[in-house]
């Protein structure tokens, strides 16, 4: 019964005189996260030769406090890191984590019963199996003590030293790894995602800007790999050094590549060629020698000019872009509003690695969400540059028909006397459209290339999703979670890329009906069951009149032409309401299906445009389509021999009607 009052009054002692001398306040464990920083001390051993033993004998005045940062910048020598914890009531294991996987040696020090010093090593040199926890990030497991305890952290590095130690209860720990490994993985994904896309684009096309982005995308999801030391864990774990060769070349690779994406984007040759030159030829010449001095291992020499000539040229990109902003450069401000933000993080990321000052805010997943709106704003220039594609292809097409026509009518006056200018007419006429059908030809060949190389990726993020799901448990009603909503969004995104090919399989013929006897009734309880409807807001109801037994049909297209104008109704419903499919046979033997709603209705000016392809009414802007799926229905009917038409009221609904001859199409 003694002995916990003795406990806390030596526990009390040696607080007091850990005080008195000047080291940092011991730091009770507590809590599942604890940052250690504010409670540690740290001494610069500038020639690496202190050991341990030394280090503990050194006086505390010798000491000082962790900088701010936690950033030492590029050091020669080794840091020692004195903390101290107070395990008073604590029962269970804590892991100390080094969030940074910059570090060539982290070893943790720890003085054990027998008063011999044990050392756990970790680090970007050391294999992943002799690591204590084989993360990427240097992580120490730290058995409960008893009362005060004093360990000592030794930190070395080639690269720049930043030391913000964490104390984790391992649970938590293990909760958040999983949280950030995916935000991180996310990330990674979409820029490769946004590379291939940019790749297949250029070389469909030629372009250059496309191909250069796509090696500064390509390139910029390798940094981040080997920057946070992922590409040693996955692919050679018992040689992590790799990530340090690949950031070795990847760091210059942004010091070439920056500034001629830059130019190409906003033209910067025509506008400031000199200026142009030289920024482009300083670029090479510092990437190219900054990977060979890194690689050489003179990364502590070479590595701050790098780093302050990285700073100078974002600097110069910044007040580039704004001159030429002023002088009216449309994609020099895009080029500020998606580029811009990425770029300044990755300068405040890099002056802070040299010992410049935090910024708390631009911690945590700031990072991630520049790299997702860089990703996003990315692909309007893509689906700007599909949309200009198919408008040329129109006014191609448009132009060539009305030179013949025109041509034609002229030599109808003149075929007597002008019979030479005919034939030259009819080759132009001829080549114009060959032209016009090579273009179209393009055209479809793009969008099957960019659907193909849509699909993989968004198949490998459902995947990761689907399992991230199982992991989460279901989600709560009206709160999905992360998981979820990013399924819900690929499904979203593949049901764009289907109807942009069944668009593309009606117009080159390859889509042909299929008939079969199907019976109606079953079909529709089909296609109803599947469509993603709220009960409790948008009831769907299905009524059946009269049907035959079985009805002559295609039932693949036939579910397509339905469940597309059941989602319709769904969409235009925002205030709830049940949508109502009626079915019934026609005395003449053919079929009636309608599909009601109570939604916002059409206005009357815009009703005979809206079966037209990729035309919307703009009347819901948060609602999100290709202006494909009315089109495609009106074709399926066609293909039928069937009509398909609408009647609605502004404010009370709209009901779509199919009619289908017994017949079937002519």
């Amino acid at each position: 019964m003694t002995l916990r009052p003795r406990t806390g009054l030596l526990s009390l002692f040696l607080l007091l005189a850990t005080l008195l001398a000047g080291a940092a306040e011991p730091l009770r464990v507590q809590g599942a996260r604890q940052s250690v920083g504010g409670h540690a001390v740290a001494l610069v051993d500038a020639t690496r030769s202190l050991g341990v033993a030394a280090v503990h004998a050194t006086a505390a005045k010798d000491f000082s406090a962790l900088p701010d940062t936690g950033a030492y910048g590029f050091q020669d020598g080794a840091v020692w890191v004195r903390l101290q914890l107070d395990w008073t009531g604590v029962q269970g294991k804590r892991w100390l984590e080094v969030p940074t996987a910059l570090l060539d040696h982290a070893d943790l020090y720890r003085q054990g019963p027998d008063g011999r010093w044990e050392v756990q090593i970790s680090g970007r040199v050391v294999p992943f199996s002799r690591r204590p926890v084989p993360v990427r990030f240097p992580t120490f497991i730290l058995e409960p003590g008893s009362g005060l305890e004093t360990l000592y952290l030794r930190v070395a590095s080639l690269g720049t030293i930043e030391i913000e130690p964490i104390l984790w209860d391992p649970p938590a720990y293990a909760e958040r790894l999983v949280q950030d490994q995916f935000w991180f993985g996310l990330g990674v994904g979409l820029l490769v995602l946004l590379a291939l896309i940019h790749f297949t684009i250029g070389v469909a096309l030629k372009d250059k800007v496309s191909l250069l982005y796509s090696s500064y995308a390509l390139l910029t999801a390798t940094f981040m790999l080997s920057f946070g030391g992922v590409i040693s864990g996955l692919v050679a774990p018992e040689h992590p050094r790799l990530d340090y060769w690949i950031l070795s070349v990847c760091f210059p690779g942004f010091l070439l590549l920056v500034w001629p994406v830059f130019s190409a984007i906003v033209d910067l040759h025509d506008s400031a060629p000199r200026l142009d030159r030289f920024m482009t030829l300083a670029g090479v010449i510092a990437g190219l020698v900054g990977a060979a001095a890194r690689l050489a291992g003179y990364n502590h020499l070479f590595g701050p000019p790098l780093s302050l000539i990285f700073l100078v040229q974002v600097a110069a990109l910044a007040v580039v872009a704004c001159w030429l902003v002023l002088r009216g450069n449309t994609a020099a401000r895009f080029y500020l509003f998606t580029f811009l933000p990425m770029l300044l993080l990755g300068g405040y990321i890099v002056a802070r690695n040299m010992g410049g000052p935090r910024i708390e805010w631009l911690n945590g997943h700031v990072g991630d969400l520049a790299i997702y709106f860089h990703v996003t704003a990315m692909n309007l220039p893509v689906v700007a540059r599909l949309l200009r594609i198919r408008e040329e292809r129109d006014e191609a097409l448009a132009l060539t028909l009305c030179n013949t026509q025109e041509e034609k009518r002229r030599l109808d006056v003149l075929v007597a006397e002008r019979t030479v200018d005919l034939a030259v007419a009819k080759e132009r006429a001829e080549a114009a459209l060959v032209t016009a059908q090579e273009l179209m030809e393009g055209q479809r060949r793009l969008i099957r290339t960019v659907s193909h190389e849509f699909r993989t990726p968004l198949a490998i993020i459902d995947g990761t999703a689907q399992l991230l799901e199982l992991q989460d448990g279901p989600s709560l009603p009206g709160n999905p979670s992360p998981a979820a909503t990013i399924r819900a969004k690929v499904q979203k995104l593949l049901g764009f890329l289907d109807g942009a090919l069944r668009q593309d399989r009606l117009g080159s013929g390859q889509w042909r009906l299929a008939l079969e006897a199907v019976a109606p009734g079953e079909l529709l309880d089909t296609v109803l069951a599947g469509v993603d409807a709220d009960p409790g807001k948008h009831p769907v109801e299905l009524r059946l009149e009269h049907l035959p037994a079985v009805f002559h049909l295609d039932p693949n297209m036939i579910s397509i032409l339905v469940g597309n104008l059941v989602e319709n109704a769904i969409h235009y419903s925002p205030g709830g309401g049940a949508i109502v499919v009626t079915a019934e046979g026609l005395p003449s033997g053919g079929l009636r299906l309608a599909v009601m709603d109570h939604g916002i209705g059409i206005p009357p000016a815009v009703l005979p445009r809206i079966f037209d392809r990729f035309y919307r009414t703009g009347q819901l802007p948060e609602v999100n389509g290709s202006g494909l799926g009315l089109y495609l229905a009106q074709e399926i009917a066609h293909l039928h021999g069937g009509e398909l038409t609408v009647e609605s009221q502004l404010g009370r609904g709209s009901t779509f009607i199919l009619t289908l001859p017994a017949r079937g199409p002519v």
